[in-house]
């Protein structure tokens, strides 16, 4: 797109460039088209320059870098420089082939070699692959790592560039086994020279691995020998540099009907077409995807990343089928790579971004594979599945049907998908397992309040507590029985649906009487199966606020949620950090997880306080670069900023849930494919001044979007490429602004002011017919909040203002906010009107319109690094406010 070429790994298009072409597109029709692109599909080379440009180069190389390379049947992963003697690992599902693998570097001519791990300078994250570059004494080594996307293979690429050839040895410890918790012995490691590799095997033939190199110039033997009298493993040298600068190594599983060795042969001889392949697999896939561009090119990336991270955890298993897993992580000895197993409710997260992204035949796909292995006796969806589940009966051991919340959470999706997609075919031919699961919910529900009780067999949505009902279950239900009634009536079947639909009311009315606690003002988690309340200050289910607590029950939790009892610099605590059992550093008690953090955002700005939901959204963004690059943690502590002990480094739910967040909450998209309708009610942060959003899917229609925001008008630019879509265009404006116009095309249209506590709208309803639109909405007056974002930095605690709620009325304009007194907390107004007087703050010009505020901090702090509450008032002249 204009103005946002790029030359280089790192390169990223400027602030400046991307405002100057947001202004540009609303010259001409013209210039739109002929400049932005936006308007019709991209081409080959802008998707290739866009799969470029998320290539993201790291200096960081230390022991805490996970890196990943995924297929569909195989990954290669670790962390970059290890820990203790593991190295990378390599999977061919459902079988780990090696471990620990390690590279040494040896100059020609030299008898020590060195760590490679001692010249690693740096790393480069692609979509496609991995590489790796080493800073030798007088030689550079690029070490390429790819994994075709369905050959159950690994190719490493080395390329020396020096004035001598480099011998690199490679180490590692040949493995051959199942994912936990399978297993199979009598492992072979044998030498074959036509090969020119290492062939692995076990007893019974069924599995077969090869690692090896057509530039392999020595080995280790493999002699059975009684005493290990060299490193554990095997090691070969390979050979590059001078005339020969390039040396490869292939690993391969076997396949189904096709050995290791054939597939090596394979993957040797195909390897640039199969890397060629990834390339354009991921340039499709973007081209296809939701295509998000704002202002900020690190919110670009992120959101970019987290589709690729999506597609990256689609894995194929030759005994299960293809599914989501739930993330990837280092095995730690244990046959285990942390989430790379199929969760049924982790791929239900994700099926939320697949529809937000508009990824509908995947999210279909996802769907029909936790069908396949619904129990077909009681109708209840599984928990997990290891991918060695084929290898083994599964049923036997405790992990498959253990979550009764699981079977809840599908059937509300299964409304998700078809609220957005509108396919009845889904919902027809597979009424009958829809239904079974719900039958097998309403069993567990008590006849005295409707609400759902847990098996003492079962568990619900909390593992850390036995407890007998949760208010996230009883929520769940509120919505899963709406969710079926609505099944049910699209299909037919009329009584179901006024049974369900009336069994969700009585539900929803239960709520409230359960699970609030008037003494504490604050909801109660659950009941143990003594029936003790349980009130641990924990963030819960934050989907049940608006609907289900009154109006000042909403209100109370909000305000508590937005303190920074709740809130660190870059995230959400799921426990407030002056709990009793509050532990920052505990997988579930105070740590900082991003698929709370996401949901609190989507929360705060469906309750219309965007200046609360901006900061903690934002937080998520600086996520995608503290690990494996591009992908987000699981969890990080709740009071200093780095990893949880326990997180997985790519989680796959943790991206899902900043995209959904990010499409339903930032953007307030809301796609409604039965009735073939579009809500767009975004709430852009006021330093964005444009959004342009392409392949918006709507039914059968494909829309892109071009939004550019100023201080007193909002251009709108729509492109229909399919059947006529109904547009609700619903933005935030500045908050107490009045409306002067709206205009479509060039007939005047009415617009609706929607003034709320904490912020206001203009709506306008409109009818988008195949080709485009034009939508201007002018307003004036009103005044824009601009928090200052945090500096994050590993090890440092929260420092940053915690806005936790802003008020206008009459001409007073209030701000209440948590501060830390020995840190400077300022926000930004963006106003046209005039400031007559400022309270608790100070305040300065920095340009038109736009002041500075700065909290006027106490002469002594009351406890040294504790937040304190402060509120600025600010009163603006009466002359020019009306």
């Amino acid at each position: 797109m204009c103005g946002n070429e790029t030359a280089g790994a790192m390169s990223q298009p400027s602030k400046v460039d991307l405002r100057r072409h947001a202004k540009a597109a609303f010259l001409s029709l013209f210039v739109l088209i002929a400049c932005s692109g936006w308007l019709g599909a991209q081409t080959q080379a802008d998707t290739e320059r866009t799969l470029s440009r998320l290539a993201w180069s790291t200096h960081s190389t230390g022991a805490r870098r996970f890196i990943s390379v995924h297929g569909r049947r195989a990954a290669i992963f670790g962390y970059s420089q290890g820990y203790s003697d593991d190295g990378l690992e390599v999977w061919a599902y459902p079988l780990q082939i090696l471990s620990s693998f390690r590279v040494t570097f040896r100059q020609q001519g030299a008898t020590t070699g060195i760590d490679s791990r001692t010249l690693l300078r740096r790393v480069i994250y692609s979509p496609e692959a991995v590489t790796r570059i080493y800073a030798g004494p007088d030689f550079m080594v690029r070490e390429k790592l790819f994994v075709p996307l369905d050959e159950p293979g690994v190719i490493i690429r080395y390329e020396v560039q020096g004035a001598r050839p480099v011998d690199i040895e490679i180490r590692f410890i040949p493995v051959l086994d199942l994912m936990w918790p399978a297993s199979i012995g009598g492992q072979e490691v044998v030498w074959n020279s036509a090969a020119s590799a290492y062939l692995l095997s076990e007893l019974t033939h069924r599995f077969t691995a090869s690692v090896g190199s057509p530039d392999i110039v020595a080995h280790d033997e493999t002699p059975n020998s009684g005493q290990r009298v060299v490193s554990p493993g095997v090691a070969f040298t390979i050979r590059a540099g001078g005339d020969h600068n390039t040396a490869r190594v292939i690993i391969a599983g076997s396949g189904p009907g096709q050995e290791a060795s054939v597939l090596a042969r394979k993957l040797l001889e195909e390897g640039d077409s199969l890397e060629k392949g990834a390339v354009d697999h991921y340039s499709n896939l973007l081209d296809r995807a939701l295509q998000i561009e704002t202002p900020d090119a690190d919110t670009n990336r992120a959101l970019a990343w987290s589709e690729i991270a999506l597609d990256q955890a689609w894995v194929c298993n030759p005994d299960l089928g293809c599914g989501l897993v739930a993330g990837y992580g280092p095995s730690r000895r244990a046959r285990r790579p942390q989430y790379d197993w199929f969760f049924a409710g982790d791929g239900m997260v994700a099926i939320r971004a697949l529809l937000a992204s508009g990824q509908y035949g995947r999210a279909r796909q996802e769907l029909e594979f936790i069908l396949k292995y619904q129990d077909q006796k009681s109708g209840m969806i599984w928990h997990e599945l290891s991918q060695s589940a084929g290898q083994l009966d599964w049923g036997k051991y405790p992990y498959m049907f253990v979550h009764v919340d699981v079977t809840f959470d599908f059937l509300n999706t299964v409304g998700n998908y078809f609220s957005a997609t509108g396919d009845l075919d889904f919902v027809k031919a597979h009424w009958p397992s829809i239904q079974a699961a719900y039958e097998y919910c309403r069993a567990l529900a008590d006849p005295k309040d409707g609400l759902p009780r847990i098996p003492s067999e079962k568990q619900g949505p909390r593992e850390q507590d036995a407890l007998s009902d949760e208010l996230a279950l009883s929520a769940s239900w509120v919505g899963t029985s709406q969710a079926f009634a609505d099944l049910a009536a699209a299909t037919g079947h009329s009584a179901a649906a006024q049974e369900a639909s009336a069994t969700s009311q009585q539900a929803r009315r239960a709520i409230a009487q359960r699970y609030w606690d008037e003494r504490q003002h604050f909801w109660i988690t659950g009941y143990s199966r003594s029936g003790s309340p349980l009130i641990d200050r924990g963030i819960g289910p934050t989907r049940v606020l608006g609907p289900l607590f009154s109006p000042a029950q909403n209100d109370s939790l909000l305000d508590e949620f937005a303190s920074s009892d709740f809130q660190a610099d870059w995230g959400t605590r799921g426990r407030a950090a002056s709990a009793r059992t509050y532990d920052p550093n505990s997988y579930a008690s105070g740590s900082v997880w991003a698929t709370g953090t996401s949901g609190m955002a989507a929360t705060f700005w469906a309750e219309h306080r965007p200046a609360t939901a901006l900061p903690i959204w934002s937080a998520l963004v600086p996520w995608t670069s503290l690990d494996s690059v591009g992908h987000m943690h699981e969890a990080l502590a709740g009071d200093y900023y780095h990893e949880e002990l326990e997180s997985v480094p790519e989680q796959t739910w943790s991206s899902a849930a900043f995209l959904t967040a990010t499409v339903g909450g930032l953007l307030g998209i809301q796609v409604e494919g039965v009735s073939n309708r579009l809500i767009f009610a975004p709430h852009l942060p006021p330093n964005w001044n444009a959004i342009t959003l392409q392949n918006l899917q709507v039914g059968d229609s494909e829309i892109s979007v071009h939004m550019v925001q100023s201080a007193n008008e909002i251009r709108l630019q729509m492109q229909n490429e399919g059947a006529p879509v109904e547009v609700v265009f619903d933005p935030e404006i500045p908050f107490g602004a009045k409306l002067r116009s709206a205009q479509l095309g060039k007939r005047s249209i009415t617009a609706t002011l929607e003034p709320h506590p904490q912020d206001t709208h203009a709506k306008v309803e409109f009818h988008l017919p195949h080709g485009s639109a034009f939508l201007t909405i002018g307003y004036t007056g009103g005044v824009a909040i601009i928090p200052e974002p945090p500096q994050l930095m590993i090890g440092e605690p929260s420092k940053a203002i915690k806005i936790r709620g802003i008020n206008l009325k009459d001409r007073v304009y209030t701000v209440d906010f948590d501060y830390l007194p020995s840190a400077i907390s300022s926000f930004e107004l963006r106003t046209p009107w005039t400031i007559k007087d400022a309270q608790g703050v100070t305040f300065e010009a920095i340009s038109p319109a736009l002041y500075r505020f700065t909290v006027s901090a106490p002469s002594h702090e009351k406890e040294p690094g504790v937040y304190q509450h402060g509120k600025a008032i600010v009163t603006f002249a009466r002359d020019g406010f009306d």
